[in-house]
């Protein structure tokens, strides 16, 4: 297994682990991004996300999908997982982990204070992996959403 920064041959395949990463999370129509799009996110002039994929046996096993934030009290950026997505043939193989590792080395090099992410909470399994690697639950924070209507009715009270 290589895990490494994605490139832009790898947009093609990311495209296709995001569409199975849906289709496992039961929702098949979440992938809306087309891979130009995508390409653009990842490698464009104001390109502003990265990936880590985990290559495995001639493919793709699994991605991180990643950007960074920043904390203006500490004066240093955290890095935050979007998405981590290990196919259903590399699971239980360190595909998961070797790529945690790779973002983990990354925040490092980056002086990041913090590595963050969310996890759904059924999401059991997810819970115990990222414990096992010595991540902690952060309850302290509760994550809000402004979305849809409510997003656009208060972008049009400026």
């Amino acid at each position: 297994m290589i895990v490494r920064p994605a490139t832009p041959a790898d947009v093609p395949a990311i495209h296709a682990l995001l569409k199975e990463f849906g289709a496992h999370g039961g929702n098949p129509d979440w992938v809306r991004v087309s891979l130009d799009q995508l390409h653009a996110i990842f490698f464009g002039p104001t390109a502003w996300c990265a990936a880590h994929v985990a290559e495995r046996g001639g493919g793709l096993a699994g991605m991180a999908l990643w950007f960074l934030n920043f904390n203006f009290g500490l004066g240093r950026p955290g890095l935050y997982l979007e998405d981590l997505f290990v196919t259903a043939e590399a699971r239980d193989a360190g595909v998961g982990e070797a790529l945690m590792r790779a973002l983990a080395a990354e925040a490092v090099r980056r002086d990041c204070v913090w590595m963050d992410w969310m996890v759904l909470t059924d999401n059991v399994g997810a819970q115990r992996f990222y414990a096992r690697l010595g991540a902690a639950e952060q309850d302290e924070w509760r994550l809000w959403r402004l979305e849809g209507q409510a997003l656009t009715d208060l972008a049009g009270e400026i």
